[in-house]
């Protein structure tokens, strides 16, 4: 993958002067930033007052704008700030903070959203995040190393005992592991967590994962979930199958944070966010978005299975995420004790 930019970016305390911080995950960063800065310089040629917003392009612990849960003033929170996945504004106490729910209003969706979104319920109770797109998670197969095997088409398939050892999944402690916990967790409880634990035989990092899926020997598993942009970034080979889940790809959530009062310039962020240029550039990076008009390689009547809301608020997601990996990796101990 290609090496990421630095980025130096503003002080902290020039924050509130920010209309936009946008924050995506990596595959698709340096294109949403290039079609972003497109965007607001084509809207700064005829507009006043400027717009002014930034997409750090550094990796995490570069980025000085990550924290921003920790912002307690109105005055210095961005305009909009978009992130992804169950980072920071699942966090401390963002989501309990009454006085910060107050800080937002959620935004219009469009009518009818993109039919992989239809069945998902968007909308947060809360209205504190608007959904404006998915990094979806998908099956790659691997036929010569799962054999005579059924090919699991379902996400909970995943947990048959007759996959044990079969499985490769990401478990590197800076990737959304909690994406596959979460809905193992929610549609099968600690069983199936346990269950994951005995058919999970590679966890590891996306490129470990990828050259395991090539190599065919050692530790290569015959069916890998993996984000649908590192899926196709694997060299195609004739034994390998990318499959989109007959009852939905896993869906990791990309998300906006809209502040209640705004200037004409900072809703016409708000659009872009929304729009079909943005949309067709994130589907070009494998990547998905709810405009309507957004055109997605997908298998027909595909979609996504969601936790949803109800979930995430039910309970902290952040503790729930804490309690799930400690029933998996205290069984993953005692296979891997076996094992060895």
């Amino acid at each position: 993958m290609k090496k990421e930019k630095a980025y130096h970016p503003i002080p902290d305390a020039m924050r509130e002067t920010v209309d936009f911080i946008g924050h995506i995950y990596c595959p698709v960063k340096e294109r949403f930033s290039r079609a972003y800065l497109e965007f607001e310089s084509r809207y700064n040629r005829t507009h006043e007052p400027k717009l002014r917003g930034i997409v750090p392009l550094g990796t995490c612990e570069m980025d000085s704008y990550g924290h921003l849960s920790s912002i307690q003033s109105r005055e210095q929170f961005p305009a909009l700030a978009s992130e992804a996945g169950y980072g920071d504004f699942f966090t401390g106490t963002f989501l309990t903070d009454r006085e910060k729910h107050s800080w937002f209003a959620p935004w219009p969706y469009p009518k009818p959203v993109n039919p992989l979104f239809q069945g998902i319920d968007l909308q947060d109770p809360l209205g504190i995040f608007s959904i404006y797109g998915a990094m979806p998670y998908v099956f790659l197969v691997n036929h010569k190393r799962l054999g005579n095997l059924p090919v699991p088409r379902r996400v909970t398939d995943l947990t048959d005992p007759v996959y044990e050892g079969m499985i490769g999944s990401v478990y590197a402690p800076d990737d959304i592991t909690e994406v596959l916990l979460l809905e193992i967790g929610k549609e099968q409880g600690e069983p199936g967590i346990r269950a994951l634990a005995h058919t999970i035989g590679l966890a590891a990092g996306t490129r470990e994962l990828v050259a395991s899926a090539l190599g065919n020997h050692g530790n290569a598993c015959g069916v890998y979930i993996m984000a649908w942009f590192f899926a196709h970034a694997v060299p195609k080979r004739d034994y390998l199958e990318i499959l989109w889940p007959d009852e939905g790809a896993l869906f990791c959530p990309l998300y906006v944070l809209v502040k209640r009062e705004r200037t004409a310039s900072q809703n016409a962020c708000g659009d872009f966010l929304f729009s079909r240029e943005l949309g067709t550039v994130m589907a070009q990076a494998w990547f998905t978005h709810i405009h309507p008009e957004v055109s997605h390689p997908v298998p027909p009547g595909a979609r996504f299975r969601w936790v949803g809301w109800d979930y995430i608020y039910e309970k902290d997601i952040c503790r729930r995420v804490t309690e799930i990996e400690q029933v998996y990796y205290r069984e993953r101990d005692k296979v891997l004790s076996r094992s060895g």
